[in-house]
């Protein structure tokens, strides 16, 4: 059954760039601001650049994967876009998508339900939905913390030792 996501750019983005943005539709309705949409689509918007994180965003925008939604309050505790993603999944009890470090730890710490692409890859693999190279590779181009990555990595291995028996 999906879930409903807020999400922040940066688990958007590091998503994409490891190859996995396509099954978080499988397992999530995403919900994004106007703020981390304006995060998301600045290299199009302001840079003039193509940028395929960008691109995919404003067509899944166009398509009803992602709706926009806004929290009606907002949280001060990190960067704007960070805040806003964590308020609406405050306020409409949404699951939080962010790999920020400090928001991801933050959030979990009060009792958010937060899920980072690191934990996403794990979980695909756990699922079968990806391969444990795939996996691992996804890993490696996401831009994490060493500790989120190292934590990851870990538990690939553990969930692999323990699939081959």
């Amino acid at each position: 059954m999906k879930q409903n996501a807020s999400f922040d750019a940066s688990f958007w983005i590091n998503s994409c760039v490891a190859g996995i943005v396509t099954h978080v539709i499988d397992y999530f309705h995403l919900f994004v601001t106007d703020e981390v949409a304006r995060e998301i689509r600045y290299p199009l918007a302001v840079l003039q650049m193509q940028s395929r994180t960008a691109t995919l965003f404003d067509e899944w925008l166009a398509q009803g994967e992602i709706k926009l939604q806004n929290p009606k309050a907002t949280v001060s505790w990190f960067q704007s876009g960070e805040n806003a993603a964590i308020a609406l999944a405050i306020e409409q009890d949404y699951f939080l998508l962010i790999d920020d470090a400090n928001p991801y730890h933050r959030a979990k710490s009060v009792g958010l339900r937060v899920v980072g692409t690191s934990d996403f890859s794990v979980f695909l693999y756990d699922q079968g939905r990806i391969a444990y190279d795939g996996a691992t590779e996804a890993l490696r181009q996401m831009q994490i913390s060493k500790k989120q990555r190292r934590v990851a990595l870990m538990t690939l291995a553990e969930l692999k030792r323990l699939k081959e028996g």
